[in-house]
């Protein structure tokens, strides 16, 4: 059943839970980044507040570890607000967008980023769904540099007769799909999100392993 099948109230519950899963994302994202950035900070001016009275010849060095703190601080703020205002999709297009995320993310996590797309495949399908393609891809990405430790993330754009197939592939340290804890990752959300769309989440991984995610999405307008 696609999305425009479902009873208006379920579609409006389903919208509903989806905003819901964004907000907790956005809390989980600011607890892990800014929130413990900033009390790092006020705990790295306790530290120079006592040194000022003990050892005053050590506070440069530690105003310096400061300002690296703090610069990370406003890349982590810079990077949510983008989040949350990104390219526009509708406009450039998935591919175009998702290779612009993958040059910032290239840069600020020194993580490299390899796009590739099947000469055939078509990208033409309604600017709603290629808004939830980036979305999907944008997460996964972040799960890779939170939880992976990789080096290289290879992303593909391939299409077979009635589906828009994305993989996202990583030489990172590996899990086991089937002992990831509720709610860790995201993955249940994002599954639950490409079936609201009438596709597929294929999660390939064991540790020590890399990991793959291949996206299977029908393509429609």
């Amino acid at each position: 059943m696609s999305p425009g099948d479902l009873p208006i109230f379920d579609q409006t519950d389903h919208g509903i839970k989806l905003i819901e899963e964004e907000r907790r994302r956005i809390a989980r994202d600011l607890h892990d980044g800014p929130a413990q950035a900033i009390t790092n900070v006020s705990m790295r001016l306790d530290i120079i507040r006592r040194l000022l009275q003990t050892q005053p010849a050590l506070v440069e060095e530690e105003v310096d570890r400061l300002q690296q703190k703090v610069r990370v601080l406003v890349s982590d703020v810079r990077r949510l607000i983008y989040d949350l205002r990104p390219v526009a999709v509708d406009e450039v297009g998935v591919l175009q967008a998702t290779l612009q995320l993958c040059e910032r993310n290239q840069h600020d996590w020194n993580l490299k980023i390899e796009v590739s797309v099947q000469e055939d495949v078509s990208l033409d399908i309604a600017p709603a769904r290629q808004v939830a393609i980036y979305r999907l891809i944008q997460e996964l990405l972040n799960n890779v540099h939170k939880h992976a430790e990789a080096t290289n993330v290879k992303i593909a754009f391939s299409q077979s007769k009635s589906d828009l197939i994305i993989q996202v592939a990583d030489n990172g340290k590996g899990f086991d799909p089937d002992l990831i804890p509720e709610g860790h990752y995201g993955l249940a959300g994002m599954k639950e999100r490409i079936e609201y769309l009438d596709g597929t989440f294929l999660i390939e991984s064991a540790p020590g392993t890399g990991a793959r995610f291949e996206i299977r999405l029908p393509v429609y307008e």
